[in-house]
């Protein structure tokens, strides 16, 4: 059974993103209105293998580009949460500064800081 990381925008921007080194598609900004779920896309999971362009694996690049010009997010290394169900589908929710994880209703460890930012 596969599973899909959705990657949301919780941020009051657009958002570019890469996944191991693959460009995915723009995210809009999301607002008091998108309450019920923001703007998303996803990307094929498998945890059991590392992480190929355009598919979340056992480990991951990422970087997260804001369209409000406050330099890019680089997360490196990225691992699929120890908490996480292989079969189920995945939610990394990107705020300002950090990233979240969550699964069937949990958040899945500490919001996660990026390795690098670039002005």
């Amino acid at each position: 059974m596969s599973s899909r990381l959705w990657i949301i925008n919780w941020t009051a921007f657009d958002v570019d993103t890469s996944l191991n080194q693959l460009a995915l598609e723009t995210l809009k900004a999301s607002t008091a209105r998108d309450h019920y779920f923001p703007y998303a896309t996803s990307a094929p999971r498998d945890p059991s293998r590392p992480g190929e362009p355009g598919i979340w694996g056992s480990a991951n690049n990422l970087v997260v580009v804001p369209g409000s010009g406050s330099g890019s997010q680089i997360y490196n290394g990225l691992p699929d949460p120890r908490q996480a169900v292989p079969t189920a589908d995945l939610l990394l929710w990107i705020f300002p500064s950090c990233l979240v994880f969550s699964q069937e209703s949990k958040q899945l460890g500490e919001c996660v800081k990026p390795s690098e930012q670039t002005p």
